[in-house]
């Protein structure tokens, strides 16, 4: 075990040091004082909030009529880039997040031997496409775990990998946001955990090679949300943010999870990122993004 895993893991299981003025010694969010203005900002995904049949750059222009000013989506192919970008430039919106690797992602992705070439090519492709659209975070998975290569095996791959993807994000002035997924939804995903995604975050060691936060995810497949955002803001792992609510993946505010709290954490701590609206809605577009806006105190 090397040097940057004995931190990462001795780091992991101790009491992390609390954000200044973040919380009270309870652990708690200070419910005492009001906290900054937002400095975050909201941005609508595409996807899961649409109807399957409309159009991507009709759903560009229901971002605009909602309000927003920020959105992202998946996958670029089967998509019509040119219309799209033809609406992100008369809406002036920005686009900040996609997907990193669609081809590979979900499949041999880094965990099977060989395959790294074409993880490396996929991801590329996606820089390419960000640039077109301005766009910074590229949502990353490192693949499905191989059960015939030992697992050993198949985290040395990812982390040689990462490295060599880093370098590409670099030479695109973009980023690689590792997300993990949950072990409910995904369980044949390797990495399913905060803290798999932060070591290799840590291991990687690479100024473009940051993680992707989904709350939704974090809260249906290990909760202790606030603890383990806090731990990633503080190493600086975590440079994007996305939001959903347990059971359902729609707005939040329509679950189980505490986003009054989460918000109030985020105000207080001075999170400047983008935070994602991966979900559905319980009612329209227009109604989650303002019921959002309101919890995040926009």
């Amino acid at each position: 075990m090397g040097s940057t895993r004995r931190e990462f893991l001795t780091a992991a299981t101790a009491t992390p040091i609390l954000l200044a003025s973040s919380l009270s010694a309870n652990g708690q969010d200070d419910q005492t004082k009001e906290p900054p203005p937002p400095a975050y900002r909201l941005a609508i995904n595409l996807e899961i909030m649409f109807p399957r049949e409309m159009p991507y750059e009709e759903r560009i222009v229901q971002v605009a009529k909602c309000g927003a000013r920020h959105y992202g989506f998946w996958g670029w192919q089967g998509k019509n880039l040119e219309k799209m970008l033809e609406m992100q430039a008369k809406h002036d919106l920005k686009c900040v997040s996609i997907t990193g690797n669609p081809k590979t992602g979900w499949g041999t992705g880094l965990t099977k031997t060989g395959a790294e070439q074409a993880f490396l090519e996929d991801f590329e492709e996606c820089c390419q496409v960000a640039n077109r659209f301005g766009c910074d975070n590229l949502i990353t998975f490192v693949g499905a775990v191989q059960k015939d290569f030992p697992k050993e095996i198949q985290q040395e791959q990812i982390i040689a990998g990462l490295k060599r993807a880093g370098e590409i994000a670099k030479k695109y002035n973009v980023y690689l946001t590792l997300e993990p997924l949950n072990r409910v939804e995904s369980p044949q995903m390797t990495m399913l955990t905060s803290a798999e995604a932060f070591l290799y975050c840590a291991e990687t060691n690479h100024p473009h090679v940051k993680v992707d936060y989904d709350i939704y995810h974090r809260q249906l497949g290990e909760g202790n949300v606030l603890n383990n955002l806090r731990v990633g803001l503080e190493k600086g792992y975590i440079r994007f943010i996305e939001v959903g609510d347990v059971p359902g993946r729609r707005e939040p505010g329509s679950g189980e999870t505490n986003y009054h709290n989460i918000f109030r954490f985020l105000r207080r701590v001075g999170y400047t990122g983008y935070i994602g609206m991966e979900h559905g809605s319980t009612s329209t577009p227009q109604h989650a993004w303002d019921v959002t806006r309101r919890l995040a105190g926009l």
